[in-house]
């Protein structure tokens, strides 16, 4: 009688993201909430937000430690991001909240980055990255682009791996692994 082989474990769903600070987190739930009474979707909760660099899909999970040793290897420096628009994607009924203005340290992060995965055999997004979090899917809204009143300002300080569980109850987080961004000298000048 031959022994058999282990059953290979299921592939984990992964992706790199930058994760809102609590500051943050409550800002975007105001703005959630005062968009609830005017827009109906399928809300996304304010825990759950998140900005995605890089989605990788399924993934074996053998190549976990690959993958956040690349995180560690990332180098780049802190930066803001500014929050200023409202998008509703009509094609996929998508309400996101996204910047008019890409700061050039986020573009770089998002170049190292699918550079390296390119590098390690990983499919790359072939669109052009669109910095946005996605605060309601299923949405109704009455229009497709809105400025905000008041934007949302993001000081990035790190960059995470993070796995995605999907169940009944929707999408959970899970931060695999994660590397602070380098402070600038001026901005600690600044302080």
């Amino acid at each position: 009688m031959s022994a058999q082989a282990p059953p290979e474990p299921p592939p984990l769903r992964l992706f790199f993201a930058l994760w809102p600070d609590e500051g943050v987190r409550e800002t975007l739930g105001k703005l959630l909430r005062s968009l609830r009474r005017t827009v109906r979707g399928r809300w996304v909760e304010p825990d759950k937000l998140h900005l995605t660099l890089a989605f990788l899909g399924a993934v074996p999970p053998g190549r976990l430690p690959e993958l956040a040793a690349m995180v560690q290897r990332l180098d780049p420096p802190r930066f803001e991001l500014v929050l200023d628009r409202l998008e509703c994607w009509r094609h996929n009924r998508v309400l996101c909240l996204g910047a008019s203005q890409m700061p050039p340290p986020m573009l770089e992060l998002v170049r190292v980055l699918n550079s390296n995965l390119r590098e390690a055999g990983f499919p790359i997004e072939q669109r052009p990255f669109r910095a946005h979090l996605t605060l309601a899917r299923k949405a109704d809204a009455a229009w497709s682009t809105l400025s905000l009143k008041t934007s949302v300002t993001w000081a990035v300080e790190c960059v995470t791996l993070v796995e995605s569980r999907l169940s009944g109850a929707g999408s959970g987080y899970i931060v695999l692994a994660e590397k602070r961004l380098r402070t600038m000298p001026e901005m600690v000048a600044m302080k």
